[in-house]
Order: structure tokens, then C-alpha cells, then sequence
């Protein structure tokens, strides 16, 4: 099986999009987010990306239906993400490759077991979706912590499966998404996002995480996960985000 027969399989199972990382992309990551950590023999991570469909944002911008939105961001996507994922694994493994299907996991859960060797990591290693998107050659982390991709802006999540089947990489993201032109940052009534701080080496302004909490406009939070950020994707800041990119024509 090679990239392209791969990407397609997971597009015709359900994925939106497909990346695949070569494992020497990971090589400087912390050892507690590092998939290396998790199988040491992998040489691929496939990153799969659902969308948020445009329409579910609908009913929060005309301020009369939050269901179809609360329907289709990660927590309510999060069992059908789960499927394709674990049935795009099982694929890889009826052709003859060990397969690891990983979805998101709040990062606090990092570090709560006991290393089984002094040089491992403790469990649980969870990985950066996002940050593991970029190496995927995805798209790009924008000033207002939304990822966003050419394809759909910042609507859509993540999942990866670590494999041992060598791949053809996807080069890494070149291209430039995000115009930093703070829509994000102005439409935020919590004023979460920080754009008076250097950002020093994030590629983002840092986000005030309980300032995004308390936000009144369409923050979703993960109840599967409560240890991460809330999914903005159709509070002001990341509905901001999408118009831009629409009046953009991008």
C-alpha cells in the first residue's frame, strides 16, 4: 500500500482529510507527547481531519438553533471520528501492518503512571493533534489558536493512526492562512486571547483558557475531556475566523 492508495481509502471510509508525517518529524517532541513513545517501531503518522460542517454555525450566527452546532463539533462528532478511525486501522492491519488509532485526550491525563524503563515516557503519551496536523503538512496554527487548512479554515478536528507501514511524507505546510488580522481577538467578549503579550515562541497569541471558559457566545465544552481548552470553533472568535476567510473568497 503506498500514500496515495492509503489517503484514498481514508477518504472513501469517511476522513475529510489525509497527511502523513514520517516519524523523524517527532524526533524533538517531548518524550510524553512523542508517538515514537507509544510504537517505538512506527514509521508513518497518518493524521485524518472531519469537518465542522458550515451550515451547523448557522443556527448560533442567527442566534435561533445551537443543536445542529452542539451535533457536530468534537464532542458530538467524537464516536463517528472513533469509527473511521479504528476501521481505517483494521484496514492496515488486514494488509499486513500494525496500526495504532489515536483520538484527542485531554492533555492532563500526561504523566499519571509509572515508566516502564528509565528512558520511556510515563503513561498516558498523549499527542499534539494539532501540532501533529502540521508535520502532516495540513496547514498552519493560526494567531488565534484555531488550526486552520486551505480546504476549510479552522472547521475541523483531528485523529491519527501511528503505523509501521513507511509512507511517503507530505511536505510540511508553506503556505500562510492565517493574515493575523485579530478578527478573532476583537469578536471575543471574554477577551481571551492575549495581543498585547510577545508571543515569545508560540505561533499564536496565548489564550486565557478561563477567561474562554465563562464565554457566553458558543464555546463547547469537551465532557469527555475536561482538562482541555473548550472547542471555539463556533464561539465569536472562531466564527470571526470563518467570515473572514469567506470575505477573503478563501
Amino acid at each position: 500500500m503506498n500514500a496515495e492508495q492509503i489517503k484514498k481509502l481514508a477518504r472513501e471510509m469517511g476522513a475529510d482529510l489525509v497527511g502523513i508525517a514520517p516519524i523523524e518529524r517527532f524526533e524533538n517532541v517531548p518524550m510524553n507527547e512523542n508517538p515514537a513513545q507509544i510504537k517505538p517501531d512506527a514509521k508513518s503518522v497518518i493524521i485524518l481531519a472531519f469537518r465542522i460542517l458550515r451550515g451547523a454555525l448557522r443556527g448560533i450566527e442567527n442566534g435561533s438553533n445551537w443543536g445542529s452546532y452542539t451535533a457536530s463539533d468534537p464532542s458530538g462528532m467524537c464516536t463517528y471520528m472513533q469509527e473511521v478511525t479504528y476501521h481505517f486501522a483494521r484496514e492496515l492491519e488486514d494488509n499486513g501492518f500494525e496500526a495504532v488509532p489515536l483520538i484527542r485526550h485531554s492533555y492532563d491525563l500526561r504523566d499519571k503512571g509509572v515508566p516502564v524503563a528509565p528512558d520511556r515516557a510515563a503513561p498516558d503519551v498523549i499527542i499534539d493533534m494539532e501540532y501533529a496536523a502540521y508535520l502532516a503538512g495540513l496547514g498552519e496554527m493560526g494567531m488565534g489558536k484555531l488550526f486552520l487548512t486551505p480546504q476549510f479554515g479552522p472547521r475541523q478536528v483531528f485523529t491519527a493512526v501511528l503505523t509501521d507501514l513507511e509512507l511517503e511524507a507530505d511536505p510540511v505546510f508553506e503556505g500562510t492562512l492565517c493574515d493575523k488580522c485579530g478578527k478573532c481577538a476583537e469578536a471575543c467578549p471574554a477577551k481571551a486571547l492575549d495581543t498585547c503579550r510577545s508571543c515569545g515562541t508560540l505561533p499564536h497569541w496565548p489564550l486565557r483558557t478561563e477567561s474562554c471558559k465563562i464565554c457566553p457566545t458558543g464555546t463547547s465544552p469537551r465532557p469527555y475531556s475536561l482538562g482541555l481548552e473548550p472547542n471555539r470553533i463556533g464561539a465569536a472568535c472562531g466564527r470571526a475566523c470563518v467570515k473572514h476567510f469567506e470575505e477573503r473568497r478563501k
